[in-house]
C-alpha cells in the first residue's frame, strides 16, 4: 500500500469511528479528535515543493530626447494621442503648453523634456501623451516616441548611475535588457516636485 492510499484509509477510517462512537460526553469528543489527529501525524504526505514564481515588471518604453527610459505601467492612466485642440494659458512657463478636454475633464498638458532640459519636444507620428494622477491633479506629459510595452524580471533589475543632474529625482532604478539599460522614470516622483507643481511663470 503506498503512502497516498495510507492517509485515504485513515481518514477514512477515522471518518468511520466517529459515525459509530456515541458522543456522550464532551470528553468523548476531545478524546476522538485526539485520535483523528494522531492518525493524521501518523500518515503525513510531503507536499511537492511549489516552483519560484518570478514576479514581472511592467512599463512603457519612451524616448526622451536621446535617451530611453521607462515609465512604471501601474502609474499610468491612460495613453493618448497629441491632442488637435489645446486650450493656452497665458502667464505659464514654456513647458506648460496647454489644457486639453479629455472626456470633459480638463487636463494639464505638459512637455516633459522641455520641463526636464528646457527643450522642447520634436512632435512625430509616435509621439503620446502619457496621462497619470497627482496629489494635485489629473495631467499628461508629452513624450517624442513611445516604444510599447516592456516586461522585466528581477534578474534584471539594476542601479543607474550618471544619469544627470535634472532626472536623478526621477530615477531611482532601472534594468538591464538586450544589453541596453533602461533608467525607470518615475511619475509620480515627477507629481511630488513642487516645481513641477507650479506652471506659473
Amino acid at each position: 500500500m503506498d503512502r497516498k492510499t495510507a492517509v485515504h484509509d485513515s481518514f477514512r477510517g477515522s471518518l468511520k469511528t466517529m459515525v459509530n462512537w456515541q458522543l456522550d460526553t464532551p470528553e468523548e469528543l476531545v478524546q476522538l479528535l485526539q485520535v483523528i489527529e494522531q492518525r493524521s501525524h501518523g500518515n503525513t504526505l510531503a507536499l511537492p515543493q511549489q516552483d519560484k514564481v518570478q514576479s514581472a515588471w511592467e512599463g512603457v518604453l519612451f524616448s526622451l530626447g536621446k535617451l530611453s527610459m521607462v515609465a512604471p505601467l501601474s502609474e499610468i492612466r491612460e495613453i493618448l494621442n497629441f491632442p488637435t485642440t489645446l486650450t493656452t494659458v497665458p502667464g505659464t512657463k514654456s513647458w506648460m503648453l496647454g489644457l486639453a478636454n479629455i472626456r470633459g475633464n480638463l487636463v494639464p498638458i505638459v512637455d516633459l523634456q522641455s520641463f526636464l532640459t528646457g527643450e522642447r519636444t520634436a512632435r512625430g507620428r509616435r509621439s503620446r501623451v502619457l496621462v497619470f494622477s497627482g496629489p494635485q491633479m489629473t495631467t499628461g506629459v508629452l513624450v517624442g516616441e513611445m516604444v510599447g510595452m516592456r516586461h522585466f524580471s528581477e534578474e534584471d533589475l539594476i542601479e543607474v548611475r550618471g544619469i544627470g543632474e535634472n532626472l536623478s529625482s526621477y530615477v531611482q532604478f532601472g534594468f538591464r535588457q538586450e544589453g541596453k539599460t533602461l533608467p525607470v522614470f518615475s511619475l509620480s516622483s515627477l507629481a511630488d516636485d513642487p516645481a513641477f507643481q507650479v506652471a506659473a511663470r
